[in-house]
């Protein structure tokens, strides 16, 4: 009994050995793409986060607890940047600007990014546009204004789309 489990488990982790260096080569990048949360109804341009958003961004960091993050992408508005904050505080991450016409962005995302798990806070149009281009599809509608807590995770392997999650949180 005890040769039959010792030779099944030098078996189990030949095969573990062998699988992880099948998938050495293997490139996984993800892509997480978020609409900004709640923001206050002042009239401006720029609004600030409102309470409630605030609540939802320390949400957003809580929820992204365990994963690690090597990039966050955020328009140059408020509350982009307030959505993004609590993740950027919590990872001493810099939070990078982008603008969401540079047409070019999500194909140089894809080339500059390869390998890595990055974080984009969009808004209400151009979180679905941003994913559409990504997945070279047109799959998502823009958002309705007073929708929050979209979630899009994108993953590719080796440069291919192999997944595309949309949640609510």
């Amino acid at each position: 009994m005890k040769k039959t489990f010792s030779f099944l488990l030098l078996i189990l982790t030949s095969s573990i050995t062998i699988s992880q260096e099948k998938n050495s080569n293997t490139e996984i990048t993800k892509i997480i793409v978020v609409r900004h949360a709640e923001k206050i109804d002042d009239g401006s341009k720029n609004p600030s986060l409102s309470d409630i958003g605030k609540l939802r961004a320390k949400k957003l960091d809580m929820l992204f607890a365990d994963l690690k993050l090597d990039a966050l992408y955020s328009t140059p508005f408020s509350r982009t940047t307030e959505t993004l904050q609590p993740i950027a505080n919590s990872r001493n991450l810099e939070i990078i600007n982008y603008s969401p016409n540079n047409k070019n962005f999500s194909q140089n995302l894809l080339l500059n990014q390869k390998g890595k798990t990055i974080m984009i806070v969009g808004h209400s149009n151009t979180c679905p546009d941003l994913v559409n281009s990504l997945i070279n599809e047109t799959k998502f509608n823009p958002l309705n204004e007073n929708e929050y807590g979209k979630i899009w995770i994108i993953t590719f392997k080796n440069g291919q789309l192999i997944d595309c999650v949309l949640l609510n949180y």
